[in-house]
């Protein structure tokens, strides 16, 4: 960590400059920037700005090297230094509470994402199957397959009626991902249809859970090291 002297010496070197030539550019006496170098002395206001133009460099530039500098103690006695150490520790703030929110919202959306393809909000893994068994007609009973005998008034018609609903038998089959209780109807052209619970199928993965399982820890871990390496990354550099 080098000092405001060491700083300004380097600097000063790096130009190629004597002591003579950069007093003069910067409008002091020798003797004094050898009290700079040596930090026996710390700049008044003006001959601080007069070192920046001198080293045709911007405030930013002079003190990033020195901001995890204990010579900061020192110079902060220099009202523009003061000032530009205060607009910094503003701009942290502010940079902190950007992350922290931002962590935040990557850890809560993490979540939920994860939350929902376990729990399959989105993409349904669970199916339903529902029979029917052939089409109803107007008037007819929501049971006529099964208990057509029982409303036949003429006997010698059973084997007729029987011919009949064996052809009407065309059976259907139906899989939703909603359970509909024991039974539901539908419209359809010459009638109705009437869908009746058969089974509960096994589960059919879906990889679209996967993914939101593995976006979702994804966010959250990110918004976790966001918050964990916040002090370093809002840190002025």
């Amino acid at each position: 960590m080098s000092t405001l002297g060491q700083q300004l010496k380097q600097l000063r070197n790096n130009k190629k400059l004597s002591q003579p030539e950069f007093a003069q550019q910067m409008g002091i006496e020798q003797s004094y920037l050898s009290k700079l170098e040596n930090d026996k002395s710390i700049p008044s206001n003006e001959i601080f700005r007069s070192l920046l133009r001198a080293l045709d460099m911007s405030i930013d530039e002079f003190m990033k090297p020195l901001m995890t500098s204990d010579d900061k103690v020192r110079l902060i006695q220099i009202p523009d230094v003061e000032q530009w150490i205060k607009s910094q520790a503003i701009n942290t703030a502010v940079k902190q509470r950007k992350f922290i929110y931002c962590a935040m919202f990557l850890i809560s959306f993490g979540c939920a994402l994860f939350y929902a393809g376990h729990k399959n909000y989105v993409f349904n893994e669970q199916f339903y199957e529902y029979q029917s068994i052939g089409v109803i007609k107007p008037n007819e009973p929501l049971e006529i397959f099964n208990h057509w005998r029982t409303l036949i008034v003429d006997k010698t018609k059973v084997d007729e009626k029987r011919r009949e609903m064996i052809a009407r038998r065309v059976e259907l089959s139906q899989f939703i991902s909603v359970y509909k209780g024991g039974s539901f109807s539908e419209n359809v052209d010459g009638g109705t249809r009437v869908y009746t619970f058969k089974s509960k199928l096994q589960p059919i993965p879906h990889y679209g859970n996967n993914w939101l399982e593995f976006i979702g820890l994804f966010a959250a871990l990110f918004g976790i090291a966001l918050a964990v390496f916040e002090p370093k990354l809002t840190r002025y550099q």
